[in-house]
């Protein structure tokens, strides 16, 4: 007997204080260890370029709002499952964030392959544990497409996040950039261009062209929309490590332009290293995006992106930006888009359970999110409810019956050039732009003394 009250006792001393400390952790700056938390999280690589920012902006998010008094009285706890990239460790990550963790809401890495198989596990197991799915960041439009289609099953299916669609809306300001009146005080008038598209699902649609949107491919767009003459288009592979013969072959033919269709896959930073030894070196480049939107760019590119122009998200791009981009810089997290855009989300999540007046009946909270908005790090975050394919379920950006048509206060695109010592001057939006500021490439080599 006294054997059997002495390991209840030892099992006790052990249990009491793990309790004590998953207690401290869930209700951290809350006040009390008797409120459930509210569980949701991230599946994505946690070493990745693309996704560990998104990983830590959450957890900044996470931290603000339970510092806050939490959601309702509740705090969130945040779990993080990792893929190391591969889709199969992406599966079971969601069945262990959805079965183990029990949460209620989880973020995906933006990866057409790995958000369609973690789509098809969450439509598997919403049934026994509701839940909602929300891909952050570049992925094709099969993500959301269907959910038209199949609403009772898929209506947990989200994307906080720019439809690829909605990209041509972003391309029409880069194809406009050079008919900003003091740009072409520098003669900045390009007018025959080089494009090379990342060659992953995501360029598809900006290749081949869309038929149920009517959209033309990106090359016949510059041509007819903005009379660019695209003199050599190529896809490329995400991570080709060996740039100089495509620049070599850009240079040959006479193109005054690059627009590098990039997302965080690709290698920009080896592409700009190897462009500023080039042939090409005086040809104007512009990185659509990855590592090339932050401000570890020039680090990373040993200065050799001096004169590059990039999409960028750590300049001001509305009122909210600046102020987020500070609080991200201070704990090292580098800004791209789908790194605001996941801030966002959490967010985004809490407005839906105050909208929802809780989070426990996930179809009631699916119905919130489908009708709570509020003004964003970089635009409106709203959840796009027009049935058109790809738009619908994902985040208001570009009108879904006019792709080509950025909306006044949907997700909204920054571009910048990079000058000396890493300093980023906006290009766009206009109401922040300071195209006076633009400088020829060469003209910054010259002025940094660099032959």
């Amino acid at each position: 007997m006294r054997k059997t009250r002495f390991v209840l006792l030892s099992m006790a001393l052990i249990l009491v204080p793990a309790l004590i400390i998953g207690c401290s952790q869930s209700t951290q700056g809350l006040g009390s260890s008797s409120v459930e938390p509210i569980v949701i999280g991230y599946v994505g690589s946690i070493s990745g370029p693309g996704t560990k920012p998104c990983i830590d902006a959450q957890k900044m998010a996470v931290e603000e709002i339970n510092a806050a008094g939490g959601i309702l009285g509740r705090p969130i706890k945040y779990m993080v499952e990792d893929t190391k990239g591969e889709t199969s460790l992406a599966v079971a990550g969601v069945t262990r964030m959805v079965m183990g963790h029990k949460a209620v809401f989880y973020c995906v890495e933006g990866r057409t392959e790995i958000a369609m198989a973690t789509k098809q596990k969450t439509i598997e197991l919403y049934k026994d544990f509701p839940h909602i799915m929300e891909a952050n960041g570049a992925a094709g439009v099969e993500v959301t497409e269907s959910v038209i289609n199949n609403y009772d099953r898929e209506k947990m299916i989200f994307r906080l996040f720019n439809p690829e669609p909605g990209h041509f809306a972003y391309a029409s300001t880069i194809f406009t950039i050079s008919d900003h009146s003091r740009m072409k005080l520098a003669n900045f008038m390009p007018k025959k261009w080089a494009i090379l598209y990342e060659n992953l699902a995501w360029t598809l649609l900006f290749r081949n062209g869309g038929p149920a949107w009517n959209l033309p491919t990106w090359d016949q767009m510059a041509r007819d929309d903005y009379g660019i003459e695209v003199v050599y288009s190529k896809p490329v592979s995400a991570r080709t490590g060996m740039w100089l013969p495509i620049l070599d072959a850009v240079s040959k033919s006479g193109a005054e332009f690059i627009f590098v269709v990039s997302s965080w896959f690709t290698d920009t930073e080896v592409l700009a290293k190897q462009w500023a030894d080039s042939p090409a070196r005086d040809i104007q480049i512009y990185f659509y995006g990855g590592v090339s939107q932050t401000h570890d760019f020039w680090k990373m590119t040993g200065g050799k992106a001096l004169g590059a122009l990039t999409g960028a998200y750590e300049v001001p791009i509305t009122e909210n930006t600046m102020p987020f981009v500070e609080k991200a810089k201070a704990r090292g997290i580098p800004v791209q888009q789908h790194v605001a855009c996941a801030y966002d989300d959490v967010y985004m999540l809490k407005k839906s359970i105050e909208v929802a007046s809780g989070a426990d009946d996930v179809d009631r909270l699916i119905s919130a999110m489908e009708q709570a908005e509020f003004d964003g790090v970089i635009g409106l975050c709203k959840v796009e409810m027009t049935k058109v394919p790809g738009f619908f379920h994902s985040r208001v950006t570009a009108d879904p019956n006019n792709p080509k048509k950025e909306l006044d206060r949907g997700l909204k695109t920054g571009q910048a050039q990079v000058q000396a010592n890493g300093e980023y001057v906006s290009m766009w939006p206009e109401q922040y732009a300071q195209y006076d500021r633009y400088k020829p490439p060469a003209q910054l080599r010259a002025e940094a003394g660099i032959k």
